[in-house]
């Protein structure tokens, strides 16, 4: 449950209660839009494929109905032989968005936040101006409520 938009403040590593990780700069860096890149181009293959698909199943559905209505294998439908592929598809992306993760995504979303800790601090910290963050930290993940 939310109270209200999250500040930096919030957002920011134990030790630094003022904000002073600077999340615009992380947001720029090269490993960071590596992460998104990567993600936003699966998403958008994953997302092609769903909707790919589901459109071919409906428009057989809908202009082939004597196709759709064929049955094989002892009597069952190609319609509902069709409409199982979608709950398959959806498994199979499932599992290929998993692996990824564990497997691409992850190893990015380290090098970030290892990255994070020491190089995206903004300039009056690293002058003293306030709480300096302990040598080797980095930001918290994010905590499930």
């Amino acid at each position: 449950m939310s109270h209200g938009p999250a500040t930096d403040a919030a957002r920011s590593r134990p030790g630094t209660p003022d904000g002073a990780t600077d999340w615009t700069r992380i947001e720029r860096s090269p490993e960071f839009r590596e992460l998104t890149a990567r993600r936003h181009r699966f998403i958008a293959i994953a997302a092609t494929i769903t909707f790919g698909t589901f459109a071919l199943y409906l428009g057989l559905a809908t202009f082939a109905v004597d196709l759709m209505g064929t049955t094989v294998l002892g009597g069952v439908p190609i319609a509902w032989l069709a409409a199982m592929s979608q709950v398959v598809m959806t498994w199979i992306l499932t599992a290929v968005y998993l692996r990824k993760a564990d497997r691409e995504f992850g190893p990015l979303e380290e090098r970030v936040r290892e990255r994070a800790g020491a190089r995206f601090t903004r300039e009056a910290d690293a002058d003293g101006d306030g709480p300096a963050a302990p040598a080797g930290t980095s930001p918290n993940r994010r905590a499930v409520r």
